[in-house]
């Protein structure tokens, strides 16, 4: 079942190598969770990205006007990132069938997102040696099959670069664990701006928000956001959230970001929510997964 957590670990499957995250741990009730002020929340991620502190002063030697440079070129145009969410319905396509010769990793490479979120992945690593990634992507083995990876030659982790929380736990009767967050803060090397990446697996059962409720599980998700973002920050949340458009837990979310882009897996599960402009989006098919996986453009 696409919606949940991996059922069986992949035979002889390679141990995570690549940036492993430490797994959480599995409280059996979660702290109620403060409210963030929406309007505190959208006027951090517009404000203007902190500038690097100016340079020492140097010397200086006045210059005849033929010499003096020429006026400074037009700013550059918008970045543009391509995102991508995928559940890889780990069980099956890597327990079952092996990989199935690659089905889910020639639509990774085919797309070559900036960035990426896949769910129900138990080893990232398995994931970029398959499709021939390794030398294109820095990868991060998240907790709960959760997993990220980004183009090493364009992206860099900033100083507090990553990090995960526990944000909900399923519901006893279709029980499977809790759930988590795992975020990125990315800069790119050569415009210098920010993205704030984060990749969710939501709470079962479906349109519950787990045990805690909908309301809880989004205020939990937009603390971590909030606490971890700097002003500027373009964020762009992706995930199988296990929950609906409509749901309590989409509508919550949607009070803090647009949310840009939905699937149509089990009527709509997996989202991209971001405040940046969306300038396409894809979907790339399944792949062997029960879950299409889904691009997105933003313009950062």
């Amino acid at each position: 079942m696409g919606c949940s957590m991996s059922k069986k670990a992949a035979a002889g499957a390679i141990q995570p190598t690549i940036m492993p995250q430490a797994a959480p741990a599995q409280p059996n009730v979660l702290a109620k969770p403060e409210p963030v002020n929406a309007a505190e929340f959208k006027e951090k991620l517009a404000a203007p990205a902190p500038q690097p502190a100016a340079a020492p002063a140097q010397a200086t030697v006045a210059l005849p006007a033929a010499a003096l440079p020429a006026a400074a070129s037009a700013p550059a145009a918008p970045l543009q990132v391509k995102a991508l969410t995928y559940n890889l319905q780990w069980w099956s396509l890597y327990g079952e069938r092996k990989g199935n010769d690659g089905s889910a990793t020639t639509i990774i490479e085919a797309a070559m997102p900036d960035v990426m979120g896949l769910q129900e992945c138990e080893d990232v690593s398995k994931v970029m040696i398959e499709g021939g990634l390794t030398a294109h992507y820095t990868a991060v083995q998240g907790p709960h099959a959760l997993a990220a990876a980004f183009k090493t030659a364009t992206w860099e982790l900033a100083a507090v670069g990553e990090g995960h929380e526990v944000v909900a736990m399923d519901e006893a009767e279709q029980f499977f664990s809790s759930r988590s967050v795992m975020w990125l803060r990315l800069v790119h090397k050569e415009s210098k701006k920010a993205v704030f990446f984060l990749n969710h697996h939501g709470p079962l059962r479906i349109n519950s928000g787990g045990r805690h409720g909908g309301p809880a599980t989004a205020e939990k998700i937009v603390q971590v956001i909030h606490s971890n973002t700097q002003p500027g920050d373009g964020v762009i949340m992706v995930g199988t959230f296990n929950a609906q458009v409509g749901s309590q837990t989409v509508r919550a979310l949607e009070g803090y970001l647009p949310r840009t882009h939905t699937g149509i897996a089990n009527d709509g599960i997996d989202h991209f929510f971001s405040q940046l402009e969306m300038i396409g989006a894809e979907n790339l098919g399944r792949g062997g997964s029960d879950h299409d996986a889904l691009l997105a453009t933003f313009v950062v």
